[in-house]
């Protein structure tokens, strides 16, 4: 019976390191190809103009690899491809709040969110902002197109990061962990003794973190591809000198208010400060009430004292008057 116990555990174990061995094999040859099979966007920006890609890998000197090695998918089929993008635009316009609400309306109708808002005011009645959108990636010409529509644009600048290689890297590489982790998992309803179950499960644990991250990972970059990033800074055009401002009276109603609350704001929130530096003073008056009472009491009996010396003086001298 031992021998066959000690049999069945030397079996497990080394079913575990085969599958780790076999792991880091296809983890190793998924790299080789995707990296004869791949072009980085930088790569690509070495094209020169009307140079076909077929002439590219003779340009970069590279051995022209046979047609049933290109395996990576997505590479070969541009709609396939793992495309993050990114805009920038600064506009100058004549009123930044009603743009804001346009800027608003149209993320909606494109189905796409506001990260990220910031109105600030640069002087007496003039405004900036600075938003932060995503939209789905198949909108992001046209919500520049929109925005350029909404003032002067003062700078434009557009980015796309081709992640094709990263995104099914990380995507074969979190499904052999997957195949990795239901083995173990297998194996672990085989095991017989305690060490086996440990061993097993802490190879079990470590997988399942590498899972984790990678999920994580993935999740992170579907997100940036799905939804492209424009960041956006809008400043109202300033009023030249001698120009009667048109938006003097501008919203007046509202400016009144706030000046009118801040006013009272100002006067209770006054009243309270006051009122907390009084209660905090409360044990210091106290102190200074007892030691003035003592201060006060000495004074009052060395100046009783100095009128009974002069009273008993002054019948002194009156009674030798009356024997003179």
């Amino acid at each position: 019976m031992p021998s066959k116990m000690l049999i069945k555990r030397i079996a497990l174990l080394t079913l575990v390191l085969l599958i780790a061995g076999l792991t880091g094999l296809s983890l190793a040859s998924c790299g080789s190809v995707y990296h004869y099979g791949y072009k980085t966007s930088e790569d690509f920006a070495e094209v020169a103009p009307g140079q076909p890609m077929e002439e590219w890998g003779m340009a970069r000197g590279e051995p022209d690899l046979p047609d049933h090695e290109v395996t990576t998918p997505g590479v070969g089929d541009p709609s396939l491809r793992h495309v993050i993008r990114r805009g920038s635009i600064d506009l100058s316009v004549s009123d930044t709040r009603e743009k804001i609400q346009e800027i608003q309306k149209f993320v909606r109708e494109a189905k796409g969110i506001i990260a990220g808002s910031y109105v600030y005011e640069i002087r007496e009645g003039q405004y900036g902002a600075r938003m932060t959108l995503r939209v789905p990636e198949n909108r992001f010409e046209a919500a520049l197109e929109q925005l350029e529509n909404l003032g002067k644009v003062t700078n434009i600048q557009t980015e796309l990061e081709d992640i094709t290689m990263e995104y099914v890297d990380l995507e074969s590489r979190l499904n052999n962990q997957e195949a990795q982790e239901k083995r173990l998992t297998e194996i672990l309803d085989m095991a017989e003794t305690v060490e086996d179950v440990l061993e097993i499960e802490k190879e079990l644990s470590r997988v399942r973190g590498e899972i984790e991250s990678m999920t994580a990972r993935l999740t992170r970059l579907k997100d940036q591809v799905t939804y492209a990033t424009i960041n956006v800074s809008m400043r109202e055009e300033a009023i030249p000198t001698g120009t009667v401002s048109p938006l003097a009276f501008h919203n007046l109603g509202n400016r009144i208010s706030e000046a009118f609350i801040g006013s009272i704001n100002f006067i209770l929130n006054s009243a309270s400060g006051l009122i907390v530096t009084f209660m905090a003073l409360i044990p210091a008056l106290i102190l200074l009430i007892v030691i003035g009472g003592i201060i006060w009491l000495l004074v009052r009996r060395h100046i009783n004292k100095r009128t009974a010396a002069g009273s008993q003086n002054e019948g002194q001298a009156a009674g030798s008057d009356d024997k003179i």
